[in-house]
């Protein structure tokens, strides 16, 4: 199992108390904009019960009216893609998560210019607060732990999230990064490391527009 990769996806879970979290079998499901999504983190069974546990979670998720996507973390679960799969599920996409952790040479940003783009921190529940540009919230803070949920940023600058990031007390990032199998070469630069590959996956369109027929 690969476990610094669990425990850091332990902690982004943890980033949203406010969401419905939920646990089936040592699975986590987690309410996400009208979808269930499933961390399938823990288990203790065998692979002739995983297709059940499939089964249980799509049940959960039909009556919140939300379909199930599979988040799965490189160098565990090995046998629940192929299981997937045969359960009419498709890759819906993969990621990377890179990490940045303060050190003295990424304090020198701090000293190099001003930050060129407006962001801000706004309240929220249980100890968590959000890093917003605008109306849009692009991260969620909990003490010196900043997740990014979405890594492609192409209107903010990562340069600016650093220097935001010291000044408010954030010594270590986490960058969802969608559609990567590498880190980007903008996160290389400033110091980021690939923490672990994931890939998602979801029913494929046509057994959802089958269901809907019946």
């Amino acid at each position: 199992m690969n476990e610094p990769a669990i425990r850091t996806e332990e902690q982004i879970i943890s980033l949203s108390p406010d969401r419905e979290t939920q646990v089936c079998r040592g699975w986590v499901l987690k309410r996400m904009e009208g979808q269930l999504l499933v961390y399938p983190l823990y288990y203790k069974f065998s692979d002739g019960d995983i297709p059940e546990n499939i089964c249980r979670c799509e049940e959960i998720g039909r009556q919140c009216g939300a379909g199930c996507v599979f988040r799965i973390v490189e160098h565990t679960n090995y046998h629940l893609s192929s299981i997937l799969t045969d359960s009419g599920y498709g890759l819906e996409k993969c990621g990377v998560v890179g990490e940045w952790i303060l050190t003295g040479d990424t304090g020198e940003l701090r000293k190099e210019g001003k930050m060129q783009g407006e962001l801000f921190l706004k309240s929220g529940n249980g100890g968590t607060e959000y890093v917003t540009a605008g109306e849009k919230v692009i991260g969620i803070k909990r003490q010196g732990l900043l997740f990014l949920l979405d890594g492609n940023l192409p209107d903010i600058s990562m340069e600016d999230i650093l220097r935001f990031s010291m000044a408010n007390g954030i010594v270590r990032i986490l960058a969802d990064i969608p559609g990567r199998e590498g880190l980007p070469e903008q996160y290389g630069r400033l110091g980021f490391r690939k923490a672990y590959l994931y890939r998602c996956y979801q029913k494929k369109k046509e057994e959802k527009s089958s269901r809907k027929e019946e």
